[in-house]
């Protein structure tokens, strides 16, 4: 009996000791595409950006489906900040990547002369695949009270996973908020 505890009690060590050895991975979103806002651009249009996100995705390590409805949340795999941060500040950037007459910035950027656009994302679901896609719904509210508009809508993006690599979930979402940007320059309205 106490030959058996001591095999358990040595085989608990080293799964302990195979789990803290292991190092962390840490992966950020990207502005795609990759690219800087033209110099010495002036705005027009002041974009008040807010985003709401799933909290079984709003985390540090990254979130993948599995089977069916589980979901696998990879202690060592992680995001560099929250999801929503990473969400928020990518979208931001994509956006005026695609609109150069567009600065997002909260209310400390309030002019007179350039009159918010607030612009609010729910993300419904966040899901990534290994092997699969990655997939981003969102429903947007854009309103414009200047311009009188007030605009609902939503949709579905989708990219491919190049590679099992946690990479390319980092990768994929990156798309999909590249192609959300491109989604909402078209409807933003121009001051």
């Amino acid at each position: 009996m106490k030959s058996i505890r001591h095999a358990f009690v040595a085989a608990l060590a080293a799964l302990l000791m195979s789990c803290a050895g292991q190092p962390d991975h840490f992966y950020s979103l990207t502005t795609l595409p990759d690219g800087v806002r033209p110099p010495g651009t002036a705005f027009t249009t002041h974009l008040i950006l807010s985003i709401a996100i799933p909290p079984a995705v709003d985390r540090r390590e990254m979130v993948v489906n599995a089977s069916g409805d589980q979901l696998l949340i990879l202690e060592h795999e992680r995001w560099a900040a929250p999801m929503s941060e990473l969400v928020a500040q990518t979208l931001a950037r994509d956006i005026e990547q695609r609109r150069a007459d567009v600065l997002v910035g909260d209310r400390s950027f309030d002019q007179s002369t350039v009159p918010p656009v607030k612009v609010t994302i729910d993300v419904v679901q966040m899901s990534a695949r290994r092997g699969g896609s990655a997939t981003l719904e969102a429903h947007w509210r854009i309103v414009d009270e200047a311009a009188r508009i007030d605009e609902i809508g939503g949709e579905t993006f989708s990219a491919p996973l190049d590679g099992d690599a946690y990479a390319a979930v980092a990768k994929g979402f990156s798309a999909d908020l590249g192609d959300l940007a491109s989604r909402l320059a078209g409807r933003l309205p121009r001051h």
